[in-house]
């Protein structure tokens, strides 16, 4: 095992034994989640973004950051191969807070891993940010997980492909969709055009979020608002709550 992989391990905090399993897939998969931040400042702030593995580690592993769904999801199946996982990367429609009658071209783009273990696809995702599996999930028509009080399940059709739905209070609400082709070159990146600065980490009770100045702090059944008012307060709440260290 190379210095590099080494040193993401232990940035993710996670110890253990490397056999490529679906059992460490999970781990790592929820170390992921709680250590590195979905977070799109460098789309905000205009700073160049590159998906070449050298880049990502340098920004995410060395720098601390987090990343949106293309660069977590792109470093995360690097460090899968390097473990002995066979992994594929799929581009997908998000449709979460989506509105009727968008345009396609306005849809946003996500990007999810599929692993595949004993002739069994799962897909494996640590690009979402806010609520989303935090372990790997069959791919499999009619399959219900279930995540604590989350619940997700999943379905195929002919037009949409893949879809992965979450249980709402009365309904089932698609979080994103995919087909089996979809890591054709047409589905190359699309960046977010998303002008607000978004922050999202998974916690152990919970779950931080930061909309600009915004933050919130769920822990169980409650919420925790803070605003802040100037740039250093952002800069600390950022630092406290994400661990980032911004150099603006």
């Amino acid at each position: 095992m190379n210095a590099q992989i080494q040193q993401y391990l232990r940035h993710i905090r996670f110890q253990g034994t490397l056999k490529p399993t679906i059992q460490l897939l999970g781990q790592l998969q929820t170390r992921h989640l709680l250590t590195i931040p979905y977070e799109n400042l460098d789309v905000v702030l205009k700073h160049s973004i590159s998906f070449a593995i050298p880049d990502l580690f340098h920004k995410i592993i060395i720098e601390q950051r987090g990343g949106n769904c293309f660069e977590l999801n792109i470093l995360f199946s690097w460090l899968l191969r390097e473990l002995g996982f066979s992994v594929t990367n799929r581009y997908a429609q998000f449709w979460r807070n989506v509105t009727e009658n968008t345009p396609p071209e306005e849809i946003p783009m996500h990007q999810l891993l599929l692993v595949n273990d004993a002739g069994q696809s799962y897909i494996a995702d640590v690009g979402v940010g806010a609520l989303a599996p935090c372990k790997p999930v069959p791919l499999m028509a009619g399959y219900q997980h279930r995540e604590g009080r989350e619940l997700y399940k999943i379905e195929y059709d002919e037009v949409n492909g893949w879809m992965l739905f979450e249980q709402m209070k009365h309904h089932w609400r698609l979080l994103y969709s995919f087909h089996d082709d979809a890591n054709d070159a047409k589905f190359a990146p699309r960046l977010s055009k998303q002008k607000n600065k978004i922050a999202m980490i998974r916690t152990p009770y919970g779950r931080h979020t930061m909309f600009n100045n915004e933050f919130r702090i769920y822990e169980g059944q409650s919420l925790t608002t803070y605003t802040t008012q100037t740039d250093e307060e952002w800069l600390h709440a950022l630092q406290r709550f994400f661990h980032i260290s911004l150099h603006q």
